[in-house]
């Protein structure tokens, strides 16, 4: 059935929690294919309390009270999104336009006890089994794993010294001793490690995006080499 996406409330015991990046790529995911919310509806119970789906119910509660430029500024740093004609970019749009005069959502009224619901929520959230990292990486690229809501990032193992780990969601970290981005790989120890995430979280802190943090990393490494290069030395006369 559908209901309106004002109708529906987020659940106060909803136990799983999104940072600011994530809830980013969420909204650019669903804006950018709207079709999966027709396939995987949302479920609530009968007093309209989502079930299941409440970062999606969120989100589109979201896109309901922002604006078409709200909207862009989000789609903007999507790899996705950045590939597209000015036709095809007019097409999300417009299809958004239409949906908040109309707002309706595809749900499911799930007919269970109180009992039933928590165990529906958990279970919900629950993850069972993990991703073949390797084919995972066979079939896709990792910009499009980005894009579909998978997180990847570099964390230190405090149980092994000078170790690396990559983990993308739902998967088993791989330990390695590298750094790697595309086919370049570069060794690093624990203190570069740290100051790395150190800047990452600072540059996170002050943009609110974790888009363009290499770039900046670069321009202040520019930045320092031409301010060496002003420096001038005299001799002592």
């Amino acid at each position: 059935m559908k209901k309106d996406i004002k109708e529906l409330s987020i659940n106060p015991i909803n136990p799983r929690k999104i940072i600011v990046s994530q809830k980013r790529r969420l909204q650019q995911s669903i804006m950018l294919f709207p079709k999966m919310l027709y396939y995987r509806d949302i479920i609530v119970n009968k007093d309209n309390v989502v079930l299941a789906g409440n970062q999606r119910t969120t989100i589109l509660k979201e896109i309901l009270t922002s604006t078409p430029m709200d909207w862009m500024v989000i789609l903007q740093e999507n790899e996705k999104w950045q590939e597209m004609t000015e036709k095809q970019r007019d097409a999300v749009i417009d299809h958004w336009k239409a949906w908040v005069e109309n707002p309706v959502v595809d749900v499911t009224e799930a007919d269970l006890s109180e009992e039933e619901e928590k165990e529906l929520i958990i279970k919900d959230n629950n993850e069972f089994g993990e991703f073949n990292y390797e084919k995972l990486q066979q079939i896709y690229d990792e910009i499009n794993l980005v894009n579909f809501g998978f997180d990847e990032g570099l964390f230190y193992n405090p149980d092994d010294d000078d170790t690396v780990m990559t983990k993308i969601k739902g998967s088993t970290p791989k330990k390695i001793n590298m750094l790697s981005f595309g086919k370049n790989v570069v060794s690093v120890t624990k203190e570069e490690y740290d100051l790395l995430v150190e800047r990452y979280n600072d540059y996170v802190d002050e943009t609110g995006v974790n888009f363009g943090f290499v770039k900046s990393l670069l321009e202040q490494s520019e930045s320092n080499q031409q301010d060496d290069s002003d420096v001038v030395f005299e001799l002592p006369q």
